[in-house]
């Protein structure tokens, strides 16, 4: 990136994201590590320049102090977009966007029912009720799991009203409520504990980045970290061994905030069988080089809940679960086996 484009970002950032709440930040960091908050907010306008992070990066990759050296093994947003446009196919963005056009494409993976609400009409609206004890009402085009509700069968009791209840909301999608592997259970049983599962195609075969789990909080029915949920770091062989962050509240946790389940030492099942099933997936669609796969694990193995065509370079790096503070550029570059462009 040359510099005009960067000071060009560097003005944007600042204007989106306050002179104000950055100096804020920068008192944060003073409380939590002593160091001066002028000198904390001048080295954040710095990093946003030379680095390309916004403020909150700066924040919960802990690059207050943190040497120059460690500061570019961090992947950055210009990262991220310039591996998005190199690996992913614009066109196809519109199939990954629209939950119903999706479940199509990828049926084979999805491993429950579901249907069109617009297309059934209420008769079939009541035929998949009485099929299901629990249904997820969605919007075809959400994200971060807005406007998702869980809802009981037995409850509805006007098929006709409910069936325009959905239609007025653009809840178009009915799907049945997946059934969990009873020891993601134990991590958090109101929801559903996705792995995101990163892939990239290299040389035309897909190979796995990385893998974060995340899990709800408070009785939510959503385990996304924009809705309040939280996530951790999952090492290669299935198992966790750093705390879960909350994007909501800034804060580790190393037992869940709601049931004290403890995180250090829990072992995901299936996990060899969810990285290979991720890597399937990838190849259905190879022009979607770089692809974020929202992964179920259910009692007889992973099933595929969603895609995300523009995979979060945030949560990979977050400081907790990289002791000797470095990010995840080295990561994705060994498994590239090239540099990345920032």
């Amino acid at each position: 990136m040359d510099l005009a484009s960067k000071l060009k970002m560097f003005s944007s950032r600042v204007k989106s994201g306050s002179v104000k709440r950055m100096y804020a930040l920068a008192q944060d960091i003073h409380a939590e590590e002593g160091m001066p908050a002028p000198l904390v907010f001048l080295d954040m306008g710095w990093c946003i320049l030379r680095y390309g992070i916004g403020y909150q990066e700066y924040r919960g990759y802990h690059f207050a102090g943190k040497p120059a050296r460690l500061r570019r093994t961090f992947m950055t947003m210009n990262h991220n977009v310039a591996l998005t446009r190199e690996l992913c196919d614009r066109s196809l963005y519109a199939l990954f966007d629209d939950k119903i056009e999706f479940l199509k494409h990828y049926r084979d993976f999805v491993g429950r029912d579901w249907i069109d609400v617009r297309a059934a009409g209420a008769a079939g609206v009541a035929a998949f009720c009485r099929r299901h004890p629990v249904v997820f009402a969605k919007p075809s085009d959400s994200f971060g799991g807005q406007g998702i509700e869980r809802l009981l069968s037995e409850d509805i009791d006007d098929y006709e009203a409910f069936h325009q209840r959905c239609l007025d909301r653009r809840q178009i999608l009915l799907e049945e409520a997946i059934q969990q592997h009873p020891v993601m259970d134990e991590l958090c049983a109101d929801t559903i504990n996705t792995l995101r599962m990163c892939t990239v195609m290299v040389d035309g075969k897909p190979e796995h980045v990385y893998t974060i789990v995340r899990m709800g909080v408070g009785g939510s029915c959503v385990d996304n970290a924009t809705s309040g949920g939280i996530y951790t770091w999952v090492d290669p062989d299935g198992v966790l061994r750093y705390p879960c962050f909350s994007d909501k509240t800034g804060f580790h946790y190393t037992t869940h905030p709601s049931t004290g389940m403890a995180f250090k030492g829990f072992k995901i099942p299936f996990y060899a069988e969810c990285v290979d099933f991720a890597l399937r997936v990838a190849e259905v669609e190879p022009r979607m080089g770089y692809v974020g796969w929202d992964i179920a694990v259910t009692p007889d193995g992973p099933i595929l809940v969603e895609a995300n065509i523009i995979p979060g370079y945030d949560m990979p790096q977050n400081s907790a679960w990289h002791p000797q503070g470095e990010g995840a550029l080295p990561l994705f570059e060994k498994v590239l086996g090239r540099k990345l462009p920032a």
